[in-house]
């Protein structure tokens, strides 16, 4: 039995981990819960985290009193293979990466033992301990590590994903490069699409429809369901996940699901949640005039990221107005809309309205009713835990409201 867990630092992976586990973040070809199943395909994987979000994950918590030993992993870890074939069978130990907890492994009295009703677990000191440092297993704290490791995590995740694809390209179709393309039987690739396999993997899931004229550039990953509409630029380190549409320019960044960048806009270093609608025209710049490195603020604080391309961080249902603007290293929560002339502030609140410099809080009836509106269209249930951790949200963001 597997348990992924978070810990305190899942806070910095802000805004994407405000609606979700971290086990449930998107990188390279799946999320994280979906690597380490696809590595250890005989064996549950259950979860443990913060309190507010439980009710999202009905029946997959670890149990506080397991019959067999549990193999705890860190939720923002990436692993490689290797790692699980190098890890003891015993159980009574934790490994440790620096101050990081990167697994332990316990027997059912040991796990027994924890405080298993608190957000984060205290494994305690009573555990044989190692401190390694090795290449299989790369941890995330911020949102903007896995937007420059995401080319390379595309390119591990499709030795786990399969083997290319022998088949035969439509008329029209071209392929170059020598790297994998892993191409679902029911892949729709219209007349003038460009496959370019020079610099790393292009992997399509199931039920995409690619449209004419359409370039996509290795490494990158199309999700199930998704449509790139026609003469989309799609460079490379791109990962685009299930029922998405998009369209424009879009350059090494992430896009969670279920969200549409569908027109012209250039897209670039961002990472996007679900259920995001970027409008016509919107633009992330990627790179300030100086060439300099960004700092990005989280929860007021600021963070320098080391990093000469850093957009956008969007969070879920956020919208953005035609011909927006987000400046380099933009922060927005979940449920933020967009729009108004000029320059967005880099660091929009959830549950706002914010017209330009202006920002005014967004009301949670209508914001929930968008939500209903919007999800039904791809027949998706807004379920009462998803309105209650959105309510938990909105009172967090509005402490002085009656919700």
């Amino acid at each position: 039995m597997i348990c992924l867990f978070e810990d305190r630092l899942v806070e910095d992976l802000y805004p994407l981990t405000e609606t979700r586990f971290a086990a449930d973040l998107l990188i390279g070809g799946m999320t994280m819960r979906e690597r380490v199943t696809a590595m250890v395909a005989s064996e549950p994987v259950l979860l443990h985290g913060r309190g507010y979000l439980w009710s999202v994950y009905p029946d997959q918590f670890l149990p506080a009193q397991p019959t067999e030993p549990v193999l705890f992993l860190n939720a923002r870890g990436r692993f490689q293979p290797s790692f699980f074939q190098s890890l003891s069978k015993e159980t009574g130990w934790i490994l440790r990466d620096g101050q990081n907890v990167v697994a332990a492994r316990l027997a059912p009295e040991e796990v027994a033992s924890l405080d298993l009703t608190q957000d984060y677990i205290s494994f305690g000191n009573n555990l044989k301990a190692f401190n390694l440092k090795t290449t299989t297993w790369k941890f995330y704290r911020y949102l903007w590590e896995m937007i420059v490791d995401n080319g390379d995590a595309i390119y591990d995740d499709s030795k786990l994903i399969g083997e290319g694809t022998k088949r035969l390209l439509p008329d029209g179709v071209y392929r170059c490069g020598d790297h994998d393309l892993i191409a679902d039987d029911n892949v729709t690739l219209q007349p003038g699409v460009v496959l370019d396999c020079t610099d790393g993997p292009v992997i399509l899931g199931a039920n995409i429809t690619v449209m004419a004229n359409s370039v996509i550039q290795g490494p990158c990953m199309v999700g199930a369901n998704s449509t790139v509409k026609i003469g989309a630029k799609i460079y490379h380190g791109t990962t685009i996940g299930p029922w998405c549409k998009v369209g424009g320019e879009v350059e090494n960044s992430i896009i969670i699901g279920c969200s549409n960048k569908q027109h012209d806009g250039f897209l670039g270093h961002s990472y996007l949640g679900a259920w995001v609608n970027l409008g016509a025209d919107t633009n992330t710049s990627d790179l300030k005039n100086t060439y300099g490195q960004i700092r990005v603020n989280l929860s007021g604080r600021e963070v320098d990221t080391d990093q000469m391309f850093i957009g956008s961080l969007i969070g879920d249902h956020s919208k953005t107005g035609i011909n927006t603007m987000l400046n380099t290293g933009s922060v927005i929560g979940v449920f933020a809309n967009i729009f108004g002339s000029g320059f967005s502030p880099k660091n929009i609140p959830s549950f706002s309205w914010c017209d330009g410099s202006t920002i005014t809080p967004y009301r949670l009836d209508k914001a929930l009713e968008l939500a209903k509106r919007v999800m039904v269209r791809r027949k998706i249930v807004f379920s009462e835990a998803d309105q209650g951790v959105l309510k938990y949200l909105y009172r967090c963001v509005h402490p002085e409201s009656n919700v």
